[in-house]
């Protein structure tokens, strides 16, 4: 019950920072956002203390919320681009930094319970490029330009795609539950980052909208907020 309270409350905060901050972004704004990551990473504890079918899960738990923290920090690095723009691009890079690092402790989390190998991993790695490669063959047709981003992009777009792969390739070996609420998840933050990209890199700059803005941030949190609930829902594997 306290893992869907807190994600109800998560909820509620998300909606608050939306209506705050759909025009422009504020410090009160951002400290009701980072509210909202907080309880992303309460929904993973509480998820781990309510989980009576398996004593393990505070293996995986601990990672998820490492993964979890470093999206917190990610989360306030990108949104202090838009509150000090003269230092955007820092704040750009340590963004992306801080989610990429986040990723492989959600890896790390599916690898160690699933119970994935390297030729496992080899077949995530290869999800991972071709999203990657869809992503920079759409730059132009999507009227984007990376830029001086085009490295870090790159290696995000990797990481998150080869994050993507690795839960669903997680549910293919398992069957679980826990796996598929996860590849929704992971879905979901992909998506986020779809819509998210044309908001920096649109070349006429036209695309930082309110309803990009309220797309961006209900995918991105109901993605984190699936994978938080995995600890939940995780059972013994094999």
């Amino acid at each position: 019950m306290t893992t869907y309270l807190s994600f109800g409350i998560g909820m509620c905060f998300l909606i608050a920072f939306m209506v705050m901050c759909h025009k422009k972004r504020s410090v009160p704004g951002v400290f009701v956002k980072s509210l909202t990551s907080v309880f992303f990473l309460l929904t993973a504890t509480t998820g781990a203390f309510n989980n009576t079918a398996y004593p393990d899960v505070w293996r995986y738990a601990m990672l998820i919320v490492m993964g979890g923290v470093l999206g917190l920090m990610g989360d306030i690095y990108l949104d202090q681009k838009w509150l000090y723009p003269e230092h955007s691009d820092q704040y750009l890079y340590l963004g992306f930094t801080s989610f990429g690092i986040g990723h492989f402790f959600y890896m790390g989390a599916m690898c160690t319970h699933a119970k994935l190998g390297f030729k496992d991993m080899l077949i995530a790695f290869g999800i991972g490029v071709i999203i990657t490669v869809i992503n920079l063959v759409l730059e132009k047709p999507t009227k984007q330009r990376y830029g001086k981003f085009y490295a870090i992009v790159t290696v995000y777009c990797l990481v998150l795609g080869t994050m993507t792969g690795t839960a669903l390739w997680a549910y293919v070996k398992t069957r679980q539950v826990s796996y598929l609420v996860y590849t929704i998840g992971a879905a979901l933050f992909l998506l986020s980052d779809v819509i998210l990209s044309p908001m920096y890199f649109a070349i006429k700059q036209d695309r930082n909208t309110t309803l990009n803005f309220v797309l961006n941030h209900t995918t991105y949190y109901l993605g984190q907020y699936l994978i938080a609930l995995t600890p939940l829902l995780l059972v013994a594997n094999g």
